[in-house]
């Protein structure tokens, strides 16, 4: 774990832990959106005595601190994302999958006493599988004939 991210757990009152440690590496190495069960699964082959409740409060920290956002939808399982970085979130309604889109999300006309701290845009459909294995639909980029 960089300084940095150590320093910013530390001021806000998190202790830096292995299992912290191991989240947010796991994290940062995927960019698959994991739900705190998946990540559960994964860190557990580091530390195989890390529970479930320590993973949510290992994310909790980390969203807190402004290292990790958390992409919750609905009924569905919180994810989980290192990328910090502005963008945006492909979702199908299929298979409740989710992807990154590039997304240019400075904000036009924004007060000038108002600090920007997180964007959430996000556009939903189906994925090219949902589209064809739920809906029975040709890809979109098929050839109309």
């Amino acid at each position: 774990m960089t300084q940095t991210v150590e320093t910013r757990l530390r001021n806000a009152g998190y202790r830096v832990t292995k299992q912290r440690t191991a989240v947010y590496q796991y994290l940062l190495s995927t960019d698959a959106h994991p739900t705190a069960e998946t990540i559960h699964l994964s860190v557990r082959h580091r530390l195989p005595n890390i529970s479930l409740a320590t993973i949510y409060k290992a994310v909790d920290s980390l969203v807190d601190v402004g290292l990790v956002n958390r992409i919750q939808r609905g009924a569905s399982s919180a994810r989980y994302d290192a990328a910090v970085k502005d963008h945006a979130h492909y979702r199908c309604i299929g298979c409740d999958g989710v992807w990154d889109a590039p997304h240019d999300a400075t904000p036009h006309g924004t007060p000038q006493a108002f600090e920007v701290v997180h964007v959430n845009v996000e556009f939903v459909g189906y994925c090219a599988d949902c589209r064809h294995q739920k809906l029975g639909l040709e890809p979109l980029n098929a050839p109309i004939i």
